[in-house]
């Protein structure tokens, strides 16, 4: 019994682009709203159905998305900082006991508290779905980028990958 080979022709028409934005954080659970910037990077792009994935390359550092309002930052912050106390052992912070990845500046300000937020607060970035050229947000939804130690210079990249 013969059986016919099926072949199929798969034009791709998609488009990428990067963005890396660089920005001096003020330290201690800092929530910067970076939604413009993105939509920006999407615009630009010439995306308009896709996904932009908005990362942070910090340990100590996330991206999320969620409500940007006084009252619910105040509640995770305070719900971060008595899950994780900074005053609390961490032998992140034991230069008795660390001997890896050791960088000078921690060594006069412990961060391990910093390290123990991030991992509970999961990955260092989201994806969001791009639709006819913008981001897919609920209503009151807005991409934040989370300063989880001291003040530090950081960055940010997205993404964005689509037709």
């Amino acid at each position: 019994m013969a059986t016919a080979a099926a072949t199929a022709t798969i034009a791709s028409t998609a488009k990428s682009a990067y963005l890396e934005t660089r920005l001096r954080t003020a330290g201690g659970l800092t929530v910067t709203d970076i939604t413009e910037e993105v939509q920006g990077a999407v615009k630009e792009s010439g995306v308009t159905d896709g996904i932009a994935c908005i990362y942070s390359p910090h340990t100590t550092c996330c991206v999320r998305v969620n409500e940007m309002e006084t009252g619910f930052l105040e509640d995770f912050a305070n719900l971060l900082k008595a899950l994780v106390p900074h005053d609390s052992y961490y032998a992140h912070d034991d230069w008795d006991r660390r001997t890896e990845n050791i960088c000078p500046e921690d060594m006069d300000q412990g961060n391990g508290h910093s390290h123990c937020m991030a991992m509970l607060l999961g990955t260092a970035g989201e994806s969001v779905p791009v639709r006819d050229g913008e981001l897919q947000l609920g209503t009151w939804q807005r991409v934040l980028f989370i300063e989880l130690d001291r003040e530090r210079d950081r960055r940010w990249l997205v993404q964005v990958v689509g037709a």
